[in-house]
């Protein structure tokens, strides 16, 4: 048996960090209402067996069925649903490790440690959102793509894979696609010294060469993918449908969550200061010294993200995470060139500054991701909590439940939500067989509770005069106020 080395050590350290901050708790936080929506999918495709992907409003299916063994295993619960992104953001710190680590064990470990201690890292790996299934898929492209070195098989077949869930993942595949592809030009010409036109020129004879390799990675991509948007054949117009979305998205990437061109890099410099100063650190050491194909690579991929996503006008702080991992690799590069500079012959290395720095840079992200989990999960005011559930909504859940057992009818009872905003409340209620969504006042809607925002509530109030008590308001997020009508119980 191979006996570990200080770096397998120090990795597996690392791995027990990023378990830590990720697992710790996954209920405390209330659900986002996009994750509301996702879990309310999760719920029937578990219970119904049904999918159908809609390209106007919707991500693709992958998220669903990958969380689908876990859920049937253990059930549907936040936690649970949770689990799935969780793992995912695992397997991104050890993959990350694994892959830089036939480079440079220093920069494997700081960029490992400085993304499993990352804040948005840890919190979109604890959102069960696309986000952080979408970014291990990217990596797993990086890490798995044949190269000079090695090109088997299996390469082409894992790179495959990795595509077609990437691109059944999210509809802006194509953009971490293009940033990678852009990357790795750079980086052959800038490093290696081949350029564009010889790469160009190549295209064919490596093509010819590995044709029957090429052959298995493209029916990977189309089986991992055609299976997922087709609902494994049980909806074939999903295939055209994940065509179709681009001509939805296009429209969407101008209309909503405007924000101005460099707000990505406002939210990441307020809320992961370490991987934004020493990832741009790393970026300029890579292209003034171009010695290091990935690190150079992860720096164009890093700006050309950046450019990408500035020009777009939709920015959700959950994009960040897309620029987060090669930021990471980038710093670990900064770090790893730190720990390479000596002087006096040898004699004086900064080794040592390089491992107090990834220790305090780490510690420093850790603490800020420990508070934003435990203390500060629905501050409005952080950059990653972006119109969230605020945690005064789970009394009223509480509430909606301990009143129905009151009534006497548990989930059978009939539930009236007039409230237009009102997700996720679908998830918390998703025992519940006569809750019913209006989003709309309904005078001629007769049910034993009522769920409406304050600005509905003298309708309410009119409608069922002393029949029924109220509860509330109760705030679940910004200026969204949500008041309960319940029935009384007959003396």
């Amino acid at each position: 048996m191979k006996r570990l080395t200080r770096a397998d050590v120090a990795a597996l350290a690392v791995l027990a960090v990023a378990m830590f901050l990720r697992c710790q708790d996954l209920s405390l936080r209330p659900f986002h209402h996009d994750e509301g929506v996702n879990g309310f999918f999760e719920t029937r495709l578990l219970r119904e067996g049904a999918f159908k992907y809609d390209p106007s409003n919707y991500h693709g299916p992958t998220l669903y069925y990958l969380t689908l063994p876990l859920v049937a295993v253990v059930g549907l619960s936040d936690a649970a649903v949770r689990g799935t992104t969780v793992i995912f953001g695992l397997l991104t710190v050890f993959v990350l490790w694994r892959f830089l680590a036939k480079s440079s064990q220093a920069m494997a470990l700081a960029a490992a440690a400085l993304l499993a201690t990352s804040t948005g890292a840890v919190f979109f790996s604890r959102y069960f959102i696309h986000e952080s299934l979408f970014v291990a898929f990217t990596l797993f492209i990086v890490a798995a793509s044949p190269s000079r070195e090695d090109r088997e098989r299996w390469r082409f077949i894992a790179t495959g894979l990795s595509l077609g869930f990437l691109f059944a993942t999210k509809e802006t595949a194509f953009v971490s696609v293009g940033a990678l592809i852009g990357g790795a030009i750079i980086g052959a010409w800038l490093v290696q010294g081949t350029s564009p036109l010889a790469l160009a020129r190549g295209i064919r004879p490596f093509a010819l060469e590995h044709a029957e390799n090429l052959l298995h990675g493209a029916l990977a991509f189309v089986a991992s993918a055609g299976l997922l948007y087709s609902s494994f054949f049980r909806n074939p117009v999903g295939i055209l449908d994940a065509f179709r979305t681009f001509a939805f998205w296009t429209k969407t990437a101008v209309r909503d969550h405007e924000n101005p061109w460099y707000q990505h890099v406002s939210w990441l410099r307020e809320a992961d200061p370490v991987l934004i100063y020493l990832g741009f650190a790393g970026i300029l050491i890579a292209f003034a010294r171009r010695r290091s194909f990935i690190a150079v690579m992860a720096s164009v991929w890093a700006l050309l993200l950046f450019a990408a996503y500035g020009v777009v006008k939709y920015k959700t702080p959950w994009l960040g995470l897309n620029m987060l991992l090669p930021l990471a690799i980038t710093a670990g590069y900064s770090l790893s060139e730190l720990a390479s500079v000596s002087f006096l012959s040898g004699r004086l290395s900064l080794r040592p500054v390089a491992v107090v720095l990834t220790l305090f840079a780490a510690g420093f992200s850790a603490t800020k991701s420990w508070d934003l989990e435990t203390k500060n999960y629905d501050d409005e005011t952080h950059p990653y909590l972006y119109a969230h559930t605020q945690r005064s909504f789970m009394p009223f859940v509480r509430l909606i439940e301990e009143r129905a057992s009151a009534l006497g009818t548990g989930t059978e009872t009939g539930i009236a939500v007039f409230a237009p905003e009102n997700w996720p409340l679908a998830w918390y209620l998703r025992d519940f067989k006569n809750a019913g969504y209006w989003g709309e006042f309904k005078s001629d809607v007769n049910v034993d509770m009522y769920v409406g925002s304050v600005e509905q509530d003298g309708a309410l109030a009119l409608k069922l005069g002393d029949g029924f008590e109220r509860f509330g308001p109760y705030n679940m997020r910004g200026v969204v106020n949500l008041v309960l009508y319940v029935k009384k119980a007959h003396p």
